[in-house]
């Protein structure tokens, strides 16, 4: 029964990703010299009608001839066909579980041993291997590398069918598969991959490569995509080999977080593509809704996943170094190449940022010496015609280029503001296609000097071009300095692979990107990464672990830092209720979030096993990353997988199919799925204990959580406000009298509120009409025009020395951060900070003494008169300067005396008084109004006539021409 299972698997794997190697059938023509049963001879009979010539070793009657069979020609085994081919990839919450299983039919009559080499996507590790032999199903096991390949080959020394899968390098995602099969027989076999999709460039991509290099009666490919994010746009389309174009169509999106996809071509469709059938890529690509938040949390089973990648940041700035090599080796087709992508990859440096550029060979040349250079115009056109002068000859000293990169950042940040430095991205660029053959030639010294030398301040990429690089080397020099490594290979697209990789890194968002879960939450031994030095835009990241027993929601806390805003942070709440119904359903992947933290757990540790040099560190990431292949059926570079059927007639081990044609489509459990999840709800307070013990290279975290996050504790009532239509309300120095006044607006007037010139304070309002809807109006039987002329607030500016914050009803604009009301954030910058809270509070505080509230009023959505209005409070004013003023900031400084004598009540119960503000006298009138921020009602000493009187001058007098205005 043995041939065509290994040529089923061998099949599967060219049609997967292509098989590099293809050995095990003899060099030779293998001779049939006699025959050995009456069996052989009726499946002969039956499996072909001539193409078989054997001689005369079987007689017309079928039995045994006594003749000795004849040979009259070499024999070759006929190659097998492929009856179906069926690839099923379902990508949940971007963790993807694809199956391809194959239905091959053999007629050859030998059992032979095959080893197929192949290449999975990058992030992809096989989880499974199963065959199906005479309707049953053998499953594989996951072993160490050495346990598996002892049973292997036992099996194969038994003559049983066998096959083992192990992963041959740890550079590239490339496996070896070796097959022992019996023979004449027919075998249907599914091979399981799983992985997660990064983000690059905006999108996601699934890349299933077909080429099964022949055509396939029934070819189907499905692809079902549940996103709880809520999914963007999908598209997908067929990329040939060799060809560059492609037609992308678009993939329906059967609600809002879900697609399926089908590509199941004819006969005559693959005959259309080549002679040998499709011979390419089937790529799917979609995206996900980012909005600005904490990202998304996902609960399944007591483990997580926090999926963050926000939109709208403004790029931070960035100093880059490229560092060229221009040895002799690096001559022809690679410094064409080079030149060409640099002409590229200048074109996406941006104002604001630095560069320079260093080449190095046998010596070290700098194109602007000992400085970095900002871009202008006129610098990158300097900078591409240095880049086309480009010549290699020479040996290569590759620390010397390194050094002097670094020392133009070292000199650079010494001469530059220190805040300005936290907020912006210094990169060293290095591209090198040799081994270091003069200066310094040990790479472990030269390891050990750029660690010092970077000292965590800088971030190291490393590109290897071609193939005489020491990959081992370079991966880790940029993995030790916060970078990574990309292989450039040589070919006709070498300044495409160049220039991509630049694009990956060419728009950094965030900085310094802090995840923290409470302790008493989360299990702290298991989790992934939680500190990341960068956000890219484009890009993702992604944090996976485990909840307390018993525990069926987190909160995380994110912190980050800008270029514009300073230290930015935001809560995000999962709960295991709403993602398990959403996430879990009939084509999604089963366990994903403990599978998820598995993959991305094991891909940790080889990382860090790769890149340390400390030995026991390298033994112990080794140990744990194997404990974990082994337990969650993954193969890696500790581990093969190895499938045995076993011998003899009394099988009973194998598996009976089920009746559903993808049956072999995952591990795990599934459960249902409701259709439209409901959006996550922010969470407006941390849990206690919050902190992180894991600090990363940035050491401990801010903590501004601990005093941002919690809205301020408000006082009975606040110091001054104005809410509603608009109502002043307003507290005397003395603290012992209130005061207010109605200010009747017209709609687009705008309001001076607050300046504070030696603060650097200003906030204006805009006054808009709040006339109801003409069926409130008819409801309520209203003939005078006085409810017509109700007015509010709709947007409020507040301008700082570092910030200008526009407020209206649907967001909080924060220099060209725009963030919605929906999402609690706070930013920090030095002893400035803003915080948008429980989706109707932005506090800002601009020192200790001074803070202010500005209230949302949402008013629904299904009253007639609804519009929405702001509110503006100061809780603390003590700060303010002597100077401070507007219509309501000069009351912090205003001398205000009721003289209690003149106090009177008419015969409607009014209380009348005098009051003295300054040097100027104003009747009042004993009133209450409502304070919305607290829901109290505070009396108060009412002035008419828009405050006449109680306010400086005339109320037209704060009338401003613009909503923002120079401090």
């Amino acid at each position: 029964m043995g041939l065509r299972l290994h040529l089923t698997l061998a099949v599967v794997i060219t049609f997967l990703l292509g098989a590099e190697k293809v050995v095990g059938f003899p060099k030779q023509p293998v001779f049939i010299t006699h025959i050995e049963d009456q069996l052989l001879e009726r499946e002969e009979r039956d499996l072909s009608s001539g193409d078989y010539e054997y001689g005369s070793g079987i007689s017309d009657n079928g039995f045994n001839s006594t003749e000795e069979p004849k040979l009259t020609e070499p024999w070759i085994p006929p190659p097998a066909k492929i009856g179906s081919l069926h690839i099923l990839s379902t990508t949940t919450a971007r963790f993807t579980n694809t199956s391809v299983t194959s239905k091959l039919v053999n007629r050859a009559p030998v059992a032979q041993e095959t080893e197929v080499t192949i290449r999975l996507p990058d992030e992809a590790f096989i989880t499974e291997l199963l065959i199906e032999v005479d309707g049953k199903i053998y499953r594989s096991i996951v072993e160490t590398k050495q346990k598996a390949q002892k049973i292997y080959d036992t099996a194969r020394e038994r003559g049983q069918t066998a096959s083992q899968v192990k992963q041959t390098s740890e550079k590239h995602n490339e496996f070896s598969v070796s097959i022992n099969v019996a023979p004449v027989s027919e075998v249907k076999c599914t091979l399981i991959y799983q992985q997660l999709l990064l983000r690059k460039k905006g999108f996601f991509t699934n890349k299933i490569s077909i080429r099964p290099n022949q055509i396939i009666p029934d070819l189907k490919v499905n692809v079902y995509i549940t996103e709880p994010q809520g999914l963007k746009e999908v598209t997908y389309w067929l990329e040939k080999e060799g060809n560059e174009l492609k037609q992308e169509q678009q993939a329906s999106i059967t609600s809002s977080n879900k697609a399926h996809i089908q590509f199941q071509p004819s006969k005559e469709d693959q005959l259309a593509q080549s002679e040998h059938g499709i011979v390419g890529d089937f790529v799917i690509k979609y995206d996900v809704v980012h909005p600005i938040s904490g990202g998304k949390i996902e609960v399944v089973n007591g483990y997580f996943v926090h999926h963050f990648s926000p939109e709208g940041f403004s790029p931070v700035m960035k100093h880059v170094v490229f560092v060229i090599d221009v040895s002799g080796s690096m001559s022809g087709t690679k410094i064409q190449q080079t030149r060409k992508a640099m002409l590229t990859i200048l074109d996406q440096l941006r104002e604001g940022d630095t560069f320079n550029i260093v080449t190095f060979s046998s010596g070290v040349t700098t194109w602007q010496s000992e400085k970095m250079v900002p871009v202008t115009p006129n610098t990158i056109k300097q900078a591409k015609s240095f880049a086309e002068a480009l010549r290699a000859n020479g040996m290569t000293n590759f620390y010397g280029g390194l050094q002097r990169g670094v020392s133009l950042l070292d000199t650079f940040h010494n001469s530059t503001n220190n805040i300005y430095v936290e907020k912006s991205l210094s990169i060293v660029i290095i591209l090198s296609d040799g081994q270091p053959s003069s200066g310094i030639t040990s790479t472990e010294l030269i390891k050990e000097k750029s660690k010092e030398a970077i000292n965590g301040q800088y971030t190291l990429f490393t590109l290897g071009f071609g193939n005489d690089v020491d990959d081992t080397f370079l991966e880790k020099l940029a993995g030790q300095n916060r970078g990574v490594y990309r292989k450039i290979y040589v070919d006709s697209d070498s300044s495409l692979q160049l220039a991509g990789f630049f694009d990956d890194v060419a728009t950094p968002l965030l900085l310094k990107i802090e995840f923290n879960y409470p302790s008493d939450v989360i299990d702290n031994n298991i989790i992934t990464q939680t500190d990341f030095p960068t956000y890219f835009m484009g890009s993702e990241l992604v944090v996976a672990g485990k909840l307390a027993n018993g525990i069926n929601e987190v909160t995380a806390e994110v912190i980050m830092t800008t270029t514009e805003d300073g230290i930015l942070g935001t809560l995000v709440k999962g709960s295991a209720q709403r993602s398990e119904t959403t996430m879990l359903s009939h084509h999604v992947v089963g366990n994903f979030t403990q599978r998820l933290w598995a993959y991305l757990t094991i891909k940790e540790l080889l990382r860090k096993r790769l890149i340390s040099d400390d030995s026991e560190e390298k033994e112990q990431s080794k140990s744990r990353a194997l404990e974990l292949s082994l337990k969650y059926h993954f193969v890696t570079p500790l581990t093969s997988l190895v499938v045995v059927k076993p011998d003899g007639t009394n099988d009973t081990t194998g598996e009976k199919p089920t009746p559903r044609d993808d049956h072999l489509e995952r591990p795990g459990p599934i459960s249902h799925l409701t259709r439209n999840p409901p959006a996550l709800q922010s969470y407006p307070h941390p849990p206690p204990n919050s902190g992180h013990s894991q600090y990363g290279p940035y050491g401990p975290p801010m903590n501004i959580m601990s005093s941002m996050l919690i809205p301020t504790a408000r006082s009975a009532t606040p110091r001054l406000s104005v809410d509603s239509d608009p109502h002043f309300v307003l507290q005397a120095p003395n603290g012992n009298i209130s005061l207010c006044f109605n200010i009747m607006g017209n709609p687009g007037d705008i309001f001076n509120l607050i300046k504070d010139p030696e603060l650097g304070l200003n906030i204006n309002a805009r006054v808009q009409s709040a006339t109801p809807h003409p069926e409130l109006l008819k409801r309520h039987q209203v003939t005078t025009p006085d409810l017509a002329k109700r007015t509010i607030f709709d947007q409020m500016a507040i301008t700082t020395p570092s910030h200008r914050i526009l407020v209206t009803s649907s967001s909080v604009t924060i220099n060209n951060l725009a963030l919605p009301w929906t999402s609690d954030w706070s930013i920090v910058n030095g002893n400035f900070s803003i915080d948008i809270r429980e989706g109707k509070y932005l506090y800002v505080k601009m020192k200790e003494d001074v803070e202010l509230i500005v209230m949302l009023h949402a008013i629904n959505a299904h009253h007639p008169g609804k519009s929405d209005y702001l509110g503006l409070y100061v809780e603390k004013g003590e700060g303010f300067s002597q100077q401070v003023h507007g219509m309501i900031g000069q009351f912090q400084r205003n001398k205000v005396h009721l003289y209690r004598e003149s106090i009177r009540v008419d015969t409607n119960q009014d209380k009348t008084a005098i009051l003295r503000v300054n040097d100027r006298t104003v009747k009042v009138l004993h009133a209450s109004r409502d304070v919305l921020l607290t829901g109290a009602i505070q009396t108060c000493w009412f002035a008419s006539n828009n405050g006449y009187g109680m306010i400086d001058g005339e109320y037209t007098d704060y009338l401003q021409d613009t909503l923002f205005v120079n401090i």
